[in-house]
This record gives structure tokens, sequence and C-alpha cells, in this order.
């Protein structure tokens, strides 16, 4: 029979396809939203991937839910804000956009963890299973997401960290 695998060497694989599936959705967002020039579908395609993201984890658990929000969520949040507002500084570009994925996606991924082994997830209110707490476990994912991330980007406007030349 085979040993389960220590959880010291398991987190950082799942550390590491979080980040690689992000990357990839990260990408696929950059390309579509470089190559279209109405605003407003360039803001439509977040939020279908949120819509989406939600309608798919209704009936299962809080752990599949604040997993999926730590997949969806971190991309996200990395995007939507150089594309949709302005204080991430106007020619942001895909450099800084990594950068600042990288930090929301660790800090999204340890929040999930915290959320699943700290028995966070178990709270009655969370754990009921119903389509109501399972959207709001994930829209605060995705909200702390997006706040993180505006805070990442003031922080490099602030300092000139990777600006574009």
């Amino acid at each position: 029979m085979a040993e389960p695998i220590p959880f010291h060497l398991a987190l950082p694989v799942i550390l590491g396809i979080i980040v690689i599936l992000g990357l990839a959705e990260l990408a696929v967002f950059y390309l579509v939203s470089t190559r279209t020039p109405d605003r407003f579908l360039r803001a439509v395609a977040p939020v279908a991937v949120i819509l989406l993201g939600i309608s798919s984890q209704m009936n299962y658990n809080a752990e599949n839910v604040a997993a999926t929000s730590a997949l969806v969520g971190g991309p996200l949040a990395a995007f939507i804000p150089p594309f949709l507002f302005r204080f991430a500084g106007p020619e942001t570009g895909i450099k800084r956009i990594v950068a600042c994925y990288l930090v929301v996606s660790l800090f999204a991924a340890g929040f999930t963890f915290y959320f699943v082994m700290g028995s966070l997830s178990m709270v009655p209110w969370i754990y009921s299973l119903t389509p109501i707490s399972n959207g709001v476990v994930f829209l605060v994912g995705v909200a702390v997401d997006l706040l993180l991330a505006a805070g990442v980007y003031t922080g490099m406007e602030r300092t000139g960290v990777l600006g574009e030349r």
C-alpha cells in the first residue's frame, strides 16, 4: 500500500499547479483584451469567467469553492484593475500584470490552505452547501483578491517597480 504524500511536499506542488493554471488563464485574457478595441467587451470576459466559476461550484463543498476562487480570482484580480481602472497606471504591461498575479495567487492559495486546514470551512453557515453560502465564499475570495491586487498596483505605481518604457 502506498504511503500518503507528506503535506510539506504536497504544498509546493499544489501551489505550482495553481500558479501555472492561473498564468495560462491570464495569458488568454491578455491576448483577448489586447486585440479587442471595445472597452465593454474587455469587461465582459472577466465577468463571464466569474459567473461561470460561481455557477459551476454551487453544489460543491466550501473547500472546492475556495479552491476555485483562488484559481479564478487570482488572474482576474491581476487582470481587471489595469484594463478597467486608471490607478494601476495607464501603460500597465504584461510584466506588471504577471508580478501582481504572482503576489495575489500566492496569497489566495495560502488563504485557501488556511481556510481548509484551519477548519474555517466547517463553520455551519459556510458548510451548509447552499448556493447562497457557496456564492458568498466565492465572491469574498474574489473580492479579497481584487483588494490585494489594487494594493499591489498602487504600491508598484508609487515605487516605480517594473515601470514600462
